[in-house]
């Protein structure tokens, strides 16, 4: 398994670091440590500095990136590791969709926000760019542990990408997983304007959308426990973001798992107004896993 975690020297990539180092990897998995730093040459006033002083501020930023990065590689000193840093002078955000490619990394982790040492801030528009932006899962981390997982489930292509996920990567085995099914069907939305029977065909459709949800959420958690897994289902009717924060908040949940469509603009946007939503406002980590993308041949990666 391949890690491409994200560093600046602040202490919300600090506590990414920590959990990094808290998760039993799979044997043979390399975390890749990266930073990234302006690389800016010019003065304070706007003003060009002279070659050798620019040449001397940029190896003073290099020097402290490379300080930085050496700091979050030692948390990972095990035999069953390998660990690799890199500084570069980039955009953090671009840095890290195209190093995250170039090293076809499995998975990104990023701390939520940050103010780094030196400038070059992981911020949550960073994250955002890099979720809106990236094919891979992205992991934004607000907690250092993974016991409890709440895992949201909609019977969608990205929902059942994110269980597959976590039924397949050993390292969420170790935690408990609640899957979460929300029905978003509303018989009451505006029920004066609707005569007795339009009501009543309305009030069986929640019952029989509550009953689908139930009944997926309860598949969900039998795939996982069949991977060995402590699984468990819950069904609950009204808005997805909400009640998924709710549900976390109530569970003490340390992540919530959600699956992310793949579209672009304004589609993107409307469709992940759930994720985006849990992403802001969730007090614990979210991991982000978007919808598999089809090969030119028409299949799946």
């Amino acid at each position: 398994m391949r890690v491409l975690l994200g560093v600046d020297g602040s202490t919300s990539s600090d506590r990414a670091a920590s959990l990094v180092a808290n998760l039993a990897w799979p044997v043979g998995s390399t975390i890749d440590v990266l930073i990234a730093h302006p690389g800016s040459a010019a003065g304070s006033a706007g003003t060009t500095p002279p070659m050798d002083l620019a040449r001397e501020r940029e190896n003073t930023v290099e020097v402290a990136a490379q300080g930085i990065a050496d700091d979050a590689a030692r948390r990972f000193a095990a035999p069953n590791l390998t660990v690799e840093t890199r500084v570069v002078p980039d955009r953090p955000s671009k840095a890290i969709l195209d190093e995250a490619a170039r090293i076809e990394a499995d998975l990104i982790v990023l701390g939520n926000r940050g103010h780094g040492a030196i400038g070059s801030a992981l911020l949550g528009s960073t994250c955002l760019e890099v979720i809106d932006q990236s094919h891979r899962p992205v992991l934004v981390v607000r907690r250092d542990r993974m016991g409890r997982i709440l895992v949201g489930e909609d019977g969608s292509k990205c929902a059942a990408a994110a269980v597959e996920l976590v039924r397949r990567w050993s390292v969420f085995h170790g935690g408990r997983v609640r899957v979460l099914s929300v029905s978003d069907h509303d018989a009451l939305r505006i029920p004066w304007s609707r005569g007795e029977a339009r009501r009543e065909s309305d009030n069986a459709a929640a019952e029989e959308a509550h009953a689908a949800r139930e009944a997926l959420a309860q598949a969900t958690a039998a795939t996982l426990l069949g991977a060995g897994m402590q699984a468990e289902a819950q069904v609950e009717d009204g808005s997805p973001a909400r009640l998924l924060l709710e549900a976390a908040a109530d569970w003490d949940a340390d992540l919530i798992v959600l699956g992310s469509r793949g579209e672009t603009g304004l589609e993107r946007l409307l469709v992940g107004s759930v994720s985006r939503a849990v992403l802001y406002h969730a007090s614990c980590s979210v991991l982000i896993v978007p919808e598999p993308q089809a090969s030119p041949g028409g299949d799946r990666e």
